[in-house]
């Protein structure tokens, strides 16, 4: 029996229309999740911000061990910088601090709408509003011993990190992160505020 060449050509594939209505259909789907997407990357920029500090820390941390000299993190409002310690200029000789124009070994940068408000001993109080700019900081030393330091504060001094976001209201669980850096063991963690 022959099947007529008609009904053939139409079990071969789709029609022109059928594609049409299936590209119309992902096109909608598509422009309905965008903003959802676009929502969530502002909810996680604080965390992801967050959790890239604290992993820079911690190869800081490790770099000072390796290498036998304090590694200083700077911090400000936009951005946390890393600069190792010089050796001294003679055997023996007392490393030299880094200053912030000295090369760095690395950077992490805020996200847009993302900043860190201050950086402040565990004791006190969180902040109410932004204290760093971009160009007025906080330093932070992570010394060979695999301690860490809060610079300008009493030996030995942890360091608590607050991370804002803006883009969300003030009350929204991700508004706010804090990264907490122990000082006798140069322990980091990551949480929110």
């Amino acid at each position: 029996m022959r099947v007529p060449r008609s009904v053939a050509a139409a079990a071969d594939g789709f029609t022109l229309v059928e594609l049409m209505v299936v590209l119309a259909i992902i096109g909608i789907m598509s422009a309905l999740a965008t903003p959802l997407l676009t929502r969530d990357q502002q909810t996680d920029a604080a965390r992801i911000f967050a959790s890239e500090v604290a992993r820079e820390l911690q190869k800081v941390r490790s770099e000072a061990i390796a290498t036998r000299l304090t590694v200083r993190a700077y911090v400000f409002g936009d951005r946390v910088e890393f600069r190792s310690y010089s050796l001294g200029a003679t055997p023996g000789a007392a490393p030299t601090a880094p200053a912030p124009t000295d090369p760095m070994l690395g950077s992490v940068k805020a996200r847009s709408g993302v900043s860190v408000w201050n950086v402040l001993s565990p004791a006190a109080a969180t902040p109410s509003a932004a204290v760093l700019t971009t160009t007025a900081g906080a330093q932070i030393d992570f010394q060979s011993r695999g301690t860490a330091q809060l610079v300008g504060a009493p030996v030995p001094t942890s360091a608590v990190l607050y991370i804002k976001n803006a883009s969300l209201p003030t009350g929204s669980e991700y508004a706010s992160y804090r990264v907490d850096i122990t000082a006798l063991t140069g322990f980091i963690t990551v949480r929110t505020n």
